[in-house]
């Protein structure tokens, strides 16, 4: 997997995938490598169709979990530790540590789903989100679409 081009190349990290899209008896599995340079942070996001499990193959990393009612947690972990995320749970991963940093996770689902904040946030109109967060229509204007 890791000899393939990866899936994703973003600001601070790289993310390579396979599920039932590029292993089609991968039907009830997705398999990720995440690699986040010092700093990194992939973005707040939940799945709406798997849980997620993360092992923490190198490195040092928060993780914020986001729950309904205003529940949220942040947990450190380190190598060799595993975390859990239950479906839908909103969750970033930042690499706290000085050397970059390497995550396996898994997913109970073969057809991976995404929403990352910064989708979810364009889809809504401004004016909506000026309601709901009380900040100027050109403020949210100007997010990326």
């Amino acid at each position: 997997m890791l000899a393939q081009k990866p899936h994703s190349i973003h600001k601070f990290g790289r993310e390579w995938r396979v599920g039932a899209d590029r292993f089609p008896i991968s039907q009830t599995m997705t398999g990720v490598v995440l690699d986040l340079d010092p700093g990194g942070l992939r973005e707040l996001h939940w799945h709406p169709n798997a849980d997620e499990w993360q092992y923490v193959i190198d490195g040092r990393f928060n993780v914020t979990l986001f729950g309904s009612h205003g529940r949220y947690r942040i947990e450190t972990i380190d190598k060799g530790d595993v975390a859990y995320i239950r479906q839908g749970y909103g969750h970033s991963i930042e690499n706290i540590g000085s050397k970059p940093g390497r995550l396996l996770i898994g997913l109970n689902t073969g057809a991976h789903q995404a929403i990352d904040l910064t989708q979810w946030i364009a889809g809504v109109l401004p004016y909506l989100l000026t309601d709901h967060f009380g900040q100027p229509k050109e403020v949210f204007e100007k997010f990326p679409k």
